[in-house]
């Protein structure tokens, strides 16, 4: 069982951060800044960037944060399995993912605020806000061909 989860949890969260990652290398090629975002985070996180003209893109850098990213999202996958698990057997837990999704997104975006708003330069709101809802969709649809009885449960729920 426990394999079992974690295989899911992995899948979902590599799913999710892969989502993300391709998400933000769009954004930033369409602005001609292939790699901005994981540098731009990358160098706040490991290198106490402060101000954004001083950014140097370099692979080190979006690697270092690409593997903090999927670290992340595999926490996320994790717990978002077992509760869908949990949900198989107890419909109401199915409310607990909803909520784990928010207070995640709360998180990420307060994280900015607080930590270091001026990156909302960089990455505005509705970039990281969408990121992540299409990241939660398409872990939600890996999820959930193995977890039928919660979603059909939740479905009944919600008519």
């Amino acid at each position: 069982m426990m394999r079992r989860l974690l295989a899911e949890g992995t899948m979902a969260g590599t799913v999710g951060a892969t989502v993300v990652a391709v998400w933000f290398l769009f954004h930033d090629v369409a602005r001609g800044e292939p790699f901005k975002t994981p540098a731009v985070l990358g160098a706040v996180l490991f290198q106490g960037l402060r101000d954004l003209g001083a950014l140097r893109i370099t692979t080190e850098l979006v690697l270092e944060y690409s593997a903090v990213h999927w670290i992340a999202f595999l926490l996320f996958g994790w717990v978002a399995a077992a509760l869908l698990a949990g949900a198989d057997r107890e419909p109401r837990l199915f409310a607990a993912l909803v909520v784990l999704f928010c207070c995640f997104e709360v998180l990420a975006l307060a994280l900015i605020a607080v930590l270091a708003e001026w990156l909302f330069e960089a990455l505005p709101q509705w970039t990281i806000v969408l990121g992540n809802l299409m990241a939660a969709a398409a872990m939600l649809g890996a999820l959930m061909r193995r977890h039928r009885v919660a979603w059909r449960a939740f479905l009944t729920v919600a008519e």
